[in-house]
């Protein structure tokens, strides 16, 4: 019989891991910037490439994964500036979060029986179909979206350590109940990975999208019409993410998929199967470049 949290110790629980946020790595301040910058509808290529080149080692991780046959540029791009006219301003913007996410994200989690690099491959996988699936839309802020689906399962890493000891219990009652792992997490433990998201990205000072991202990207239509599209995107980018097989961990299977959301974006059986190949293929050169 699954067991769950009353309110107090559901309470102290939450507590105890929100804690644990203050011996996270923060996010580098040139990375805050750039998520700044991300947000802003007046971003200046000049401001950007000055950002960018206040951290040496980004740079170089920058000008390592413009130059990558991802993006398939015959000839070699040897400065920020140069990478911003070829690959765009936006483009940018998103390597230099990956970049900068990847030692965030590589890591074991054990709790949701993540070896290592689970966490980091699921991730990249959502951020390449969210760009995908932006682009098959005609999607403005398809770099936004990249990031978004980056950075969705940041919850993951706070909550993480703590996990195993309710992972039976909320297993239990995916099985049972016949319900989400993220609904079960709630009903075992009073929260769940998505609500811890939200609370990480609101201590980093994550622009409100990512916040949302975090908390409502299994349940899409609890959050803010302005940001509706964008968490459509990372749901079914999500999903699409778990049939790819990579970072596959106890809760990968058992997610339920709002199938309305696939229709909505235009996602027919052949553009999924379409996009899982895609998704496949790129993520084999996009890591070659962050290892």
């Amino acid at each position: 019989m699954a067991k769950s949290l009353d309110k107090k110790k559901s309470a102290l629980l939450w507590q105890k891991i929100l804690s644990e946020a203050e011996n996270l790595p923060v996010l580098p301040a040139v990375v805050n910037k750039v998520l700044e910058e991300i947000d802003s509808p007046h971003s200046n290529p000049k401001v950007f490439q000055d950002i960018i080149i206040q951290d040496p080692v980004l740079t170089a991780k920058v000008l390592k994964m413009s130059n990558s046959a991802y993006y398939g540029y015959s000839r070699e791009i040897d400065t920020i500036s140069e990478a911003v006219i070829i690959l765009g301003l936006d483009t940018l913007k998103s390597l230099a979060i990956a970049a900068s996410a990847y030692k965030l994200l590589n890591q074991p989690f054990e709790g949701y029986g993540l070896s290592k690099g689970g966490l980091w491959s699921h991730s990249l996988a959502t951020a390449i179909a969210a760009r995908v699936i932006a682009k098959s839309l005609n999607h403005q802020d398809t770099e936004k979206c990249f990031v978004a689906g980056l950075l969705h399962d940041i919850g993951k890493i706070l909550l993480d350590k703590f996990l195993g000891d309710y992972t039976d219990d909320i297993l239990t009652l995916v099985k049972m109940r016949e319900i989400s792992f993220d609904v079960a997490e709630s009903q075992v433990l009073g929260f769940n990975h998505c609500d811890v998201g939200a609370e990480l990205a609101g201590y980093w000072k994550l622009p409100n999208i990512f916040v949302e991202t975090s908390k409502y990207h299994h349940t899409i239509y609890k959050v803010s019409k302005k940001n509706e599209f964008y968490i459509k995107i990372i749901h079914a980018a999500d999903m699409i993410a778990y049939n790819t097989k990579v970072g596959t961990g106890v809760d990968g299977n058992h997610y339920k998929t709002i199938t309305k959301v696939f229709t909505e974006l235009k996602i027919n059986k052949k553009f999924k199967k379409n996009i899982i190949k895609k998704v496949r293929s790129l993520m084999m050169e996009f890591e070659k470049t962050v290892l």
